[in-house]
């Protein structure tokens, strides 16, 4: 899924597995223009050789694409004197990714990663 060149107006999105296990599905998935693959086993090189749009997965850069945002989770516990005793450390762990050949992705304002 998403090795062919496509013709279309069709988005096509990669769901890592790391994102996949950590909550993104295809639940909600609706039809045209959006196509997902959660195809495994894809080496990073071989992603500029696909054909998706965006990339959802658990690296910040990959070549072809440009990071678009990330999502913070859970890092790690923080003690800390006062109250409450804990608090939960973020960190950027999934990251979306757009393909920089794609007009979609290169004609809007998108946050970036930091």
């Amino acid at each position: 899924m998403g090795h062919f060149t496509n013709n279309t107006d069709e988005l096509w999105v990669h769901i890592d597995p790391f994102s996949a296990m950590n909550g993104i599905s295809r639940f909600c998935e609706n039809s045209s223009p959006w196509r997902y693959s959660k195809e495994e086993g894809i080496l990073i090189e071989e992603f500029r050789l696909r054909n998706f749009t965006f990339l959802i997965n658990e690296h910040s850069k990959i070549e072809g694409f440009k990071c678009l945002f990330a999502v913070n989770g859970f890092s790690k516990i923080r003690l800390q004197s006062g109250f409450p005793p804990i608090s939960l450390v973020e960190e950027p762990k999934v990251f979306v990714l757009g393909n920089i050949k794609s007009e979609y992705v290169i004609n809007r304002n998108w946050p970036g990663c930091s």
